[in-house]
């Protein structure tokens, strides 16, 4: 593929995207030679006033953060006055730029002299913890593998234990070897059905090469948690092969990996592996036992301990976590560079990310194809409820060189909503226009590496937060870097906590990351906050960006499931959605960020007032894996699809339908097995999606019954699973003995629970089978890939 900011053409990038490229390619080019990168012309060098907010905190500094001067777009945050609960030592900083005009003055005299004895400390390396280094790497989709390895890195730290956390991708495999890595924890997750996380899939298709030496990882020792769904046929398929491929490599466990599954909940099988972990952790990095706190004290010892200065205020809280230390700071843009990144920013993908193709299709987040939008319509109608809109939209793929089958996904890159980050940026008072590049973060001196510690991460700095895409703005990296709607994770709770001037806040907040606030947790996630939520609820809080930017996870890829054929809609990709709005009595009405984003952008063509042609949007595939066509089309199908669950089978269908007539095309008539679908909705007159094409499906034959499920048609409610109970003769007959193979798609709060009891007890009650042998036949099932799920919450 061409180099970012080229064009596949050849013609130059000129302008501000050229700059920015330009900028990109030093730093990137700096890594990979060794040296610290290129800052994008920072506007200062001098160290910032005590508690400036862009400077990276010691753990137990809050610190204030405020707006740049309003007449200086291209300012960072200047500081203001820290709170009295602030350490003023914690708060020195790298580069930052000149102080708001309204914030306090300019060190002078002794203030003067200690802030350049704090810069001067900066270049004499303190000398390292003892024992061998330990490194934490995750391999996370939606956040949940990320926040653990975060939490071990962090509960290491408080332990003694020195280390870093990084994804596998920031990492990078070249530096997986006995020298940086010689202790190794990876946490990991699979995504879709067996595919590696975005944030690991570079790390991992070079992992599996066949290529590398034997004993490549002689000297490595290694443990790991996988996190995985038993609905999935390819259940843990990532951590198995990540713990198989390192000691195929000649790597040594040096303490049995773990594994939870999401169906009976991570955090018991979790705390048990972790309790584990600590006494075998300390033995493969070689420091001794330590005196005082147990091992298994999981999060105590680690609120107690010096690098967490004020949590022992707080000792009536059982396993507060320790706080995870900021592994970035902020460089900020002279003038004329940031200028530069925001005209960039501002005139959108540049000509060469638009014309870019790969003749193999190989798309990704990182490096999308920018489809042009071909269609929108609703597939609901307007006397639908509000919260139950459904859009149907279409891409155009026409030489991108992608090739679909169904039952694989559009991966859609979505951005947050303008409104919200422009309120958020006011309550952090932050300036969205600023710029800026991201460094690795110094170490405190007591932490043990200052300025050999930065050195150290030098190698990896083309990597830091990549889905920031810095140098960038502080309002890009907002609206597209960073997850700000998501369900707040324990570590950023921490983080909110440690930066809150009102103790009672500080407690408040502390108490919800804790062990004894458990139950006060889930029922805070249950009403859904959102990262402004939480800093409205507490105002005193002021967390500094670069902490802020380090906790949120990375704004996802969302994914959606291809309702097209290749058969019957060359070169086009077609998805449905609904555009999902919830509403809790603490926090009001949220909108989801992917649905609602692209319901922004295709309204308008969807009501026949725009057109479509203008729009272009980010896209790749993603394999549907097992949750696919069975090669054989004599094979019979059972389809379990209500609301949007059904747009996988107007894919399978159409490909059917496609199918037989090239059979019958060129003179093959081809058996074909039996095709049943199942699908519901609330009325009939208002979210029966695809109608027109599923009844076309069922009079031409393609389908050979077609059962709907109207829940709120009468006074009682009616579900898919209702009426598979009325036909459960001749559902047991097309599963036991005609070797149907099962789709469900849809729902996995409910439905797919519902649907899944009542598959077991037509086993049991037509097939004379215990619950237990029915529990087993429908898991042999999923194993051969006959009972495949594609469920989401």
């Amino acid at each position: 593929m061409p180099a970012e900011g080229d064009s596949a053409s050849g013609a130059p990038v000129v302008g501000g995207a050229a700059i920015l490229a330009r900028l990109r390619a030093q730093r990137a080019a700096a890594a990979a030679a060794g040296a610290p990168a290129p800052a994008p012309a920072p506007a200062t060098s001098a160290p910032p006033p005590a508690a400036n907010g862009n400077a990276t905190p010691a753990a137990a500094a809050p610190v204030t953060e405020a707006a740049p001067p309003a007449q200086a777009p291209a300012s960072p945050p200047a500081a203001k006055p820290a709170p009295a609960t602030a350490a003023p030592a914690a708060a020195a900083a790298a580069a930052a730029p000149p102080p708001k005009p309204a914030g306090p003055p300019a060190a002078t005299g002794g203030a003067a002299i200690l802030a350049r004895l704090r810069a001067q400390r900066t270049t004499k390396a303190a000398a390292p913890p003892p024992g061998k280094q330990l490194v934490v790497l995750y391999a996370s989709q939606t956040g949940t593998a990320q926040e653990i390895a975060k939490n071990i890195q962090a509960e290491a730290e408080s332990r003694g234990i020195r280390g870093q956390v990084a994804s596998m991708n920031e990492f990078g495999f070249e530096h997986l070897n006995p020298e940086e890595a010689p202790v190794l924890v990876y946490v990991a997750s699979s995504t879709g059905d067996g595919d590696a996380p975005d944030n690991s899939a570079k790390f991992y298709a070079t992992l599996r090469r066949k290529s590398h030496p034997e004993d490549m990882l002689a000297g490595v020792a290694f443990t790991g948690f996988g996190l995985g769904d038993s609905n999935y046929t390819r259940y843990m398929y990532v951590p198995r092969s990540i713990k198989q491929r390192l000691l195929d490599l000649g790597a040594q466990q040096f303490y049995n990996p773990g594994e939870a599954d999401e169906v009976d909940g991570i955090e018991q099988g979790l705390d048990k592996w972790l309790e584990g972990l600590w006494p075998a952790l300390r033995a493969a990095v070689q420091l001794p036992s330590q005196d005082g706190a147990a091992d298994g004290d999981v999060g105590d010892a680690a609120a107690a301990s010096a690098g967490q200065a004020g949590a022992a205020a707080d000792g009536d809280l059982k396993g507060v976590p320790p706080l995870p230390r900021c592994r970035v700071r902020v460089e900020w843009a002279a003038a004329d560079a940031a200028a530069a990144v925001r005209a960039a920013e501002a005139a959108g993908p540049s000509a060469g990310e638009l014309s870019a193709r790969d003749p193999a299709g190989e798309y990704s987040a990182e490096a999308p194809f920018w489809a042009p939008v071909g269609a929108a319509r609703y597939l609901t109608t307007e006397l639908s409820d509000e919260d139950r809109q459904v859009l149907h939209m279409e891409v155009d793929l026409s030489g991108s060189g992608m090739q679909y089958a169904p039952g694989d996904s559009l991966g859609v890159l979505p951005q947050n909503d303008p409104a919200l980050v422009d309120t958020l940026l006011a309550r952090l008072e932050l300036d969205g226009e600023a710029v800026f590049d991201v460094a690795p973060a110094e170490e405190a001196a007591d932490g043990g590496g200052g300025a050999a510690a930065a050195a150290a991460a030098a190698p990896h700095q083309e990597r830091l937060l990549p889905h920031l895409r810095a140098p960038c703005s502080v309002r890009a990296a907002l609206t597209r870097g960073v997850d700000l709607t998501g369900p707040p994770r324990k570590s950023l709770l921490r983080l909110l906590g440690e930066h809150c001037a009102a103790p009672e806040e500080r407690a408040a907040l502390l108490r919800l990351c804790s062990r004894d606030g458990r139950d006060e947790y889930a029922a805070e996630l249950a009403l859904r906050p959102s990262l402004l939520d939480l800093l409205r609820r507490f105002p005193s809080c002021r967390p500094p960006l670069p902490a802020l930017l380090d906790a949120l996870p990375p704004l996802a890829a969302r994914l959606y499931s291809l309702s097209c054929s290749p058969l019957e809609c060359p070169g086009k990709a077609q998805v449905a959605f609904t555009v999902v709005r919830l509403t809790t009595p603490q926090y009001g009405t949220h909108h989801g960020v992917a649905t609602s984003w692209l319901h922004r952008q295709l309204d308008a063509v969807a009501r026949g007032a725009a057109p479509a042609a203008a729009l272009r949007l980010p896209v790749f595939l993603r394999r549907g894996g097992a949750f696919g066509l069975p090669p054989d089309p004599a094979t019979p199908l059972l389809m379990i699809g209500p609301g949007t669950g059904v747009t996988p089978f107007r894919g399978f269908l159409q490909h059917r339908r496609g199918a037989a007539a090239a059979a019958a095309g060129g003179g093959a008539g081809e058996p074909r097995g039996a095709a049943w679908l199942y699908f519901g909705c609330r009325r009939e007159d208002q979210d029966y999606l695809y109608r027109e094409d599923l009844e076309a499906f069922a009079s031409d034959g393609t389908l050979d019954r077609l059962e709907v499920a109207f829940s709120r048609a009468q006074a009682h409610k009616v579900y898919v699973q209702h009426l598979m109970q009325q036909h459960a003769t001749e559902l047991h007959a097309l599963i036991a003995k005609q070797g149907a193979h099962v789709y469900v798609c849809g729902d996995g709060t409910g439905m797919a629970k519902d649907v899944h009891a009542c598959l077991a007890g037509i086993l049991q009650s037509q097939g004379g089978l215990s619950e237990a042998e029915a529990a087993a036949q429908l898991q042999e099932m999923t194993r051969q890939g006959r009972y495949v799920r594609d469920i989401w919450s």
